[in-house]
């Protein structure tokens, strides 16, 4: 039964992945692997229903999910129709039948039968009581959740689900036959892929293979609402489009939408994305929600997701408060106590030799929504923030604000404020930007080596409007690899020097990897705005070539072998070559920080000198050689085993830089191809 399980789940999958109301986290399938296996495996049928999505593999033409939500608030019944048209119902399905490949006789053959149709309506309803929903309601003060908050609390409530479908097998086709039953005295088959007669009739009454429609009928439960005062109703419409959903609510007095929210960008492959600040997020009006009443007087919400797969893995939430409290009155958009004061001064610093034009980024749109306050979303409050004598408002179309300045440029002064729809503005602040010093290596060098030297001249943190001496820290952060910055514990103080002085810092840069790096600042200090600044400046970790000693090279008979131990200063992997007089003709063996090559039987070569040398090579091209002389001369002669031939002259090197060699000596490289697998190989 767990094979027709696993069918069942798919079509359950498809139900419920039309409607929106299954587990966000959806993942494309390798296209190595056979769509079945996403459903195959041993896990249970619950594990199977309650994790895993289906629009990743099916589109919908259209569907509508009509929501009602019980007098007592505590069940909200979902009633779903999807229609699948034109080549979308072909591909439904091909897809059932490459499914079926392997689970049951039938499936695969390219034929979809009504026997394979009732297995799936079987078992498909107690599929959808395990799923999670997209969806949750949660009383209390709004909010937008956190890392704690699973907003899909809504669950299906148990033997609470009915499906349905039409036309799946369609009985009118060109091709229809009858099948061998399993299940019933009556079946039928139709192939998947449509035939040369193919007739997509639009008259209903003339069924054919164009056209299949998917009901659901289930009930969630809402957990125990306990006030209606303050409600948030939270909907993930991640790959959803092409849909209609209707939320209808019993009568409350007073009940209202006091803000709808449509939060993009949420990462569903990695996680980890912040949670947006109530009344943050922008939005690109991709998803349209409608508010209004019906004759009941109960609150009726209409809502259209337009997020095709196509986005992912970028997600998108909508978030809808209701309120039985009336609306406060409509007062001035304020300053809020976490905003910079009025003549805050923001730092920067640029190259020493650098002529471009600096950008300061006076906050994102993340910090600068947290400014303000207002009865309404500080989404919709129109932000100016202008330099002085200039009419070109900072203010980008992410709402960040964002400064140019140009290298003559030191100081200047911006002016900012927010206006609500109402045209009432805030108190005006001014801010202060200023360039605090200028940056570079002492020796001009972006080549950097074990320490990290920054010298730090034409500082100036005199307030150039009041002389004030701005007391200013900055913390230096070093980046490589593209993972943030690491900052260093030693703080550089500004602030009791002059413009003729300089302040000279040195960290050690044996932390990075060898490799392009980034130099951060972290500015902070009173009347100084706390933030964060990449530097302009340039470097490379110059590294150091992996460390190879030899331990031991022997002979036993006319074969040699040789070993030895290596490291790399800098933590890379390390790969190795092996030449004989030069040229690259056989393998070198490593396991953990040793290595080993041979046995080489030099009955293959002629009698003579040979220089035997091992490579080492770190993910940054520095290389090391540790090298043995050897003559087999007298090998070849068969001394007694364990005895070293005359005259064998090994003389070993350690740590050396590469030297260029002679060519071979005409003998053939296939010869030392000894293949023990080894973990880096060139």
């Amino acid at each position: 039964m767990n094979k027709v399980h696993a069918l069942v789940f798919s079509m359950m999958m498809l139900l419920v992945g039309a409607s929106g109301l299954v587990v966000s986290d959806t993942q494309t399938l390798p296209p190595d692997q056979a769509p079945m296996n996403q459903f195959g495996g041993d896990t249970s049928f619950e594990a199977q229903c309650s994790k895993s999505s289906f629009e990743d593999v099916f589109t919908y033409t259209w569907a509508n999910f009509d929501v009602t939500v019980a007098d007592n608030w505590r069940t909200a019944q979902i009633q779903a129709v999807a229609w699948i048209n034109g080549t979308m119902a072909d591909d439904f399905r091909a897809f059932l039948d490459g499914l079926l490949d392997g689970l049951i006789p039938s499936g695969g053959d390219g034929w979809l039968s009504s026997d394979e149709r009732e297995a799936v309506r079987a078992v498909a309803a107690d599929c959808v009581e395990y799923t999670m929903t997209r969806v949750g309601v949660r009383d209390g003060e709004h909010h937008r959740g956190g890392p704690a908050v699973d907003w899909r609390n809504a669950t299906w409530v148990e033997d609470g689900v009915s499906i349905d479908e039409w036309n799946m097998v369609p009985e009118r086709h060109e091709s229809v036959r009858s099948c061998t039953s399993f299940g019933s005295s009556d079946c039928y088959e139709v192939p998947v892929s449509p035939g040369n007669a193919r007739d997509c009739d639009t008259d209903v009454v003339n069924v054919d293979e164009c056209r299949i429609e998917l009901m659901l009928l289930g009930t969630v439960d809402l957990h125990n609402i306990q006030s209606l005062e303050t409600l948030t109703l939270a909907m993930n419409t991640s790959n959803i489009s092409r849909a209609t959903y209707t939320v209808t609510a019993p009568y409350v007095e007073g009940m209202r939408v006091s803000l709808f929210e449509e939060c993009e960008g949420r990462d569903l492959l990695h996680g980890g994305t912040a949670t947006p600040l109530r009344g943050s997020c922008i939005g690109d009006g991709s998803s349209v929600a409608t508010f209004a009443y019906n004759e009941l007087g109960g609150l009726v919400l209409t809502i259209m997701p337009d997020r095709p797969n196509s986005f992912w893995p970028a997600g998108e939430d909508l978030f809808f408060d209701l309120t039985t409290i009336p609306p406060s009155v409509d007062e001035f958009p304020i300053w809020t106590p976490i905003a910079p004061e009025n003549g805050t001064t923001w730092l920067f610093s640029t190259k020493f030799s650098s002529s471009d034009p600096t950008s300061i980024v006076i906050g994102e749109w993340s910090e600068v929504a947290a400014w303000f306050s207002d009865e309404d979303a500080v989404s919709t409050l129109d932000l100016f923030c202008y330099e002085e004598e200039s009419e070109s408002n900072l203010v980008t179309e992410s709402r960040s604000i964002v400064i140019t300045i140009g290298r003559d440029v030191d100081f200047t002064t911006v002016a900012c404020s927010a206006v609500d729809a109402a045209g009432q503005s805030t108190p005006t602040r001014h801010f202060h930007v200023m360039r605090g010093f200028l940056v570079n290596t002492p020796s001009n060098s972006s080549d950097v080596h074990d320490n990290l030297e920054l010298v730090f001249t034409n500082i100036t943190t005199t307030h150039p409007t009041n002389q004030v001496l701005l007391d200013v820290e900055v913390v230096v952060g070093l980046e490589w690899g593209g993972d943030g910055p690491t900052y260093y514990d030693e703080v550089v103080t500004l602030g009791q020097v002059n413009l003729s002085q300089e302040i000279f810092f040195s960290g050690d840069a044996r932390i990075a990897t060898p490799g392009p790096l980034n130099v951060w600042f972290k500015y902070s200090g009173t009347g100084v705005y706390e933030r964060i600044e990449k530097s302009d400046i340039f470097l490379q970790k110059i590294g150091s070539p992996p460390i190879l000693s030899i331990l031991e090279s022997r002979w036993t008979g006319t074969e040699w072998v040789m070993n030895g131990m290596f490291s790399d200063p800098d933590g890379e992997d390390v790969t190795f070559a092996m030449f004989i007089n030069g040229e690259n003709v056989g393998s070198v063996q490593s396991t953990g920080n040793s290595w080993s090559v041979g046995p080489i039987d030099f009955q293959l070569f002629e009698p003579g000198a040979y220089t035997v040398t091992v490579q080492g090579c770190d993910s940054s091209g520095m290389c090391s050689i540790s090298e043995r002389s050897l003559n087999s001369t007298s090998a070849l002669y068969q001394p007694p085993l364990g005895e070293s031939p005359e005259d064998g002259g090994d003389s070993g090197t350690g740590f050396v830089p590469f030297p260029l060699y002679s060519s071979f000596m005409g003998i053939l490289a296939a010869a030392f191809m000894y293949g023990r697998g080894h973990r880096k190989e060139q």
